[in-house]
């Protein structure tokens, strides 16, 4: 027909090879967007469920192994640096999972009278510095266990996240608590109540290991928190409902390593976090050099 040309072949096979790979681009880009959006879920989903099995464990109460780690290196500190006494049982109050207040309830040698001793308990990841500066971790862990009193603690909070939330409880002054004179004890020992810790666990000598009620008080366990007691201080956790920051930030699973604080107290060396003391360090003995094989089976079995 007149006024029409024909195309070359090779030229319409040149036009149709530029559109296949315009299609294929296509497809694949749509491929990968579907494939980047399920990805997207699945991350979305793992945080959803971790975040969700952290708030549960938030509420769990302490291992029968830790509790044990805890037994014996309260025990075996008692045993060295409280001689004057005689152990009865303790409580162990969880602030976070890598920090408690251990109450020793025990009597006098030489009067036979009832006493209580506190200390504290702060786990740690097992480090040493290296030549070269840099940091490295053993995999297992340290109970760095020492006596303790308002500077000590306000230092172990500011250390574990939670001396923001525990002013804020000590900022509060009602008139009137079934508890009688409020120590700098109680502040913290409040703290555990309002933003819903586990139930501080009590050992004694014969009856093993049980839970108090919320609300006990090692150094007067006659005159616990009730929660009339706890009411005027609900302010403190309302903004996050009762939960601490330490968890919602994830802080609370991440021990400080060993390398990276003062330790004044004595160390205790556990095998992962649910293995036995191995061993222990004299009192501050872990510096910067980490536990390494100092010590080991001293502390075992006691």
């Amino acid at each position: 027909m007149p006024g029409l040309k024909a195309i070359p072949v090779s030229q319409r096979s040149f036009h149709r090879s530029l559109r296949v790979p315009g299609i294929l681009m296509l497809a694949l880009s749509a491929t990968y967007m579907g494939c980047g959006r399920q990805e997207a879920e699945r991350t979305r989903k793992a945080q959803q469920e971790e975040a969700t099995r952290r708030q549960r464990e938030e509420l769990q109460p302490p291992s029968p192994a830790v509790l044990e780690q805890l037994r014996v290196a309260a025990q075996d500190f008692m045993t060295e640096h409280q001689a004057d006494v005689s152990v009865q049982g303790f409580s162990f109050t969880q602030l976070t999972p890598n920090l408690y207040l251990v109450g020793v309830n025990a009597t006098e040698g030489g009067t036979g009278n009832a006493v209580v001793r506190q200390l504290s308990a702060e786990r740690l990841r097992d480090a040493r510095a290296k030549e070269d500066g840099q940091v490295e971790e053993r995999g297992g862990f340290l109970w760095v266990i020492d006596k303790v009193d308002a500077a000590k603690m306000e230092a172990l909070a500011q250390r574990h996240g939670i001396a923001g939330e525990v002013a804020a409880v000590r900022e509060r002054h009602p008139e009137r608590s079934s508890w009688g004179h409020r120590s700098w004890l109680d502040d913290y020992l409040l703290w555990h109540f309002l933003f819903n810790r586990p139930s501080p666990m009590g050992f004694g000598y014969g009856s093993g290991f049980a839970p108090h009620p919320m609300g006990y008080r090692f150094n007067a366990p006659g005159r616990p928190f009730q929660q009339e007691d706890a009411r005027p201080y609900q302010s403190a956790a309302a903004a996050t409902g009762g939960r601490s920051g330490v968890f919602l930030s994830g802080q609370a699973w991440n021990p400080p390593r060993a390398t990276e604080v003062p330790i004044s107290g004595q160390a205790y060396g556990v095998a992962g976090h649910e293995g036995g003391v191995t061993g222990k360090t004299g009192m501050g003995g872990v510096a910067r050099s980490g536990f390494g094989a100092v010590g080991h089976g001293a502390a075992a079995g006691s």
